[in-house]
């Protein structure tokens, strides 16, 4: 999970969310509860949020990945338009922008209807999520904080400790790993040059591998908080960075 930015609300929804929110409390008056709408009338109720205004508008803010696991669409299924506090317990904050998250087709299954206003989880668009998460191995764990039950609550509600996770995260870690051990001697290359020309090419070659894996922890790519814990954690790479910056 990664910090997001939200984008501005779509004039779309600006201009047409209070009717929609109207006529949703007046099925809400006329039928007793959110619950009790018969399904086919609420879906017609309810549907206005499900539009490219607003789904386009999301998946920019995310990169295109699900706010929760940074799984991209062909490997969670489709992004959908999620909602933070559930419609079903906070009907009012059905068309609310701000309650709106982009979230992948599992994300969004494993959270169902899980009450976030009674037990929070974390929002990225909030909270940072590198102040509350860290990784051992290919587990997601809460970091010791004032968040730690929240961050622990999104862990298990998002089921950010599957093994549709941990697969892609264990396949990651195999190259960050073997990018390791390349780096490494590729230090021991440089420290044993014996003349500057050979010294000079092996430090370029160092530099384009470090920038390559360095290419793994931008927003854009997938499980990118997963690469960027690994590197902040790794020796080696602090070495390399040492040496480039010198060089």
């Amino acid at each position: 999970m990664i910090k997001l930015n939200r984008e501005p609300e779509p004039q779309y929804m600006v201009d047409n969310k209070a009717t929609w929110l109207k006529n949703l409390k007046d099925a809400i008056a006329s039928y007793g509860s959110y619950k009790t709408i018969p399904e086919k009338e609420k879906q017609k109720l309810i549907s206005h949020y499900r539009n490219e205004h607003v789904r386009c508008a999301l998946i920019k803010s995310s990169y295109g990945k699900c706010a929760f696991c940074e799984c991209i669409p062909s490997e969670g299924g489709n992004v959908e338009v999620e909602h933070f506090k559930p419609k079903s317990i906070y009907p009012e904050l059905t068309f609310e922008w701000n309650n709106f998250l982009p979230s992948c087709r599992k994300c969004n299954g494993s959270k169902d209807s899980h009450d976030t206003g009674i037990e929070p989880i974390i929002n990225p668009y909030d909270i940072d999520p590198k102040d509350v998460f860290y990784f051992e191995d290919i587990e997601i764990k809460a970091v010791e904080s004032s968040l730690k039950e929240s961050a622990d609550k999104t862990i298990e509600v998002c089921g950010l400790n599957t093994v549709r996770l941990w697969k892609p995260r264990a396949e990651i870690l195999v190259s960050l790993r073997i990018f390791s051990r390349a780096i490494d001697e590729a230090l021991e290359e440089i420290k044993n040059a014996d003349t500057e020309r050979k010294k000079a090419n092996r430090i370029k070659k160092l530099r384009e591998a470090v920038e390559t894996i360095e290419t793994l922890t931008y927003p854009g790519e997938k499980y990118s908080s997963f690469c960027r814990d690994f590197l902040e954690k790794s020796q080696v790479y602090h070495n390399a960075k040492r040496l480039l910056e010198y060089a």
